[in-house]
């Protein structure tokens, strides 16, 4: 779902960075971006300028540091497991800029129990996307407290 989140957010306009420390897994889902961006092309619904666009919005990167370094929004669509989370939410609040927001897409676990593991736990959102992002225009956005 991770590099479906990243296509949309990079077709809006954003300067977007996928980030997966699996080398292998990185390029399959800059693939899937590139593929989905010519479908789209040929179905009329995004011109050749407009995929263009997009993938120039779009960096691949392999490292945490160097994607998240001073990013204004992190959301990650990783697995879910709670641990796995407030481990990524706990290096994520030692590499991001204080004002960052860290989004979790999530669709089941606590929010505030992921907010645990950082030292603000008010900056932290879930950003639950639905399947295929390119396609279902919609996001659910849950705080906590």
């Amino acid at each position: 779902m991770g590099h479906g989140i990243a296509q949309v957010a990079a077709m809006a306009g954003y300067e977007t960075r996928l980030m997966d420390a699996d080398g292998d897994v990185l390029g399959s889902a800059w693939e899937r971006i590139r593929s989905n961006l010519a479908g789209a092309v040929s179905r009329g619904k995004l011109t050749q300028a407009q995929a263009d666009a997009a993938v120039a919005n779009l960096t691949p990167a392999g490292q945490l540091e160097t994607a998240a370094r001073d990013a204004d929004l992190i959301l990650e669509a990783i697995v879910e497991d709670l641990a796995v989370k407030q481990s990524l939410f706990q290096r994520l609040d030692a590499i991001v800029p204080d004002g960052a927001i860290l989004a979790t897409n999530t669709s089941s676990l606590s929010i505030a129990r992921i907010a645990e593991a950082t030292k603000s736990p008010s900056r932290v959102v879930g950003m639950h996307f639905f399947n295929p992002v390119h396609i279902m225009r919609l996001v659910e956005i849950v705080t906590h407290g």
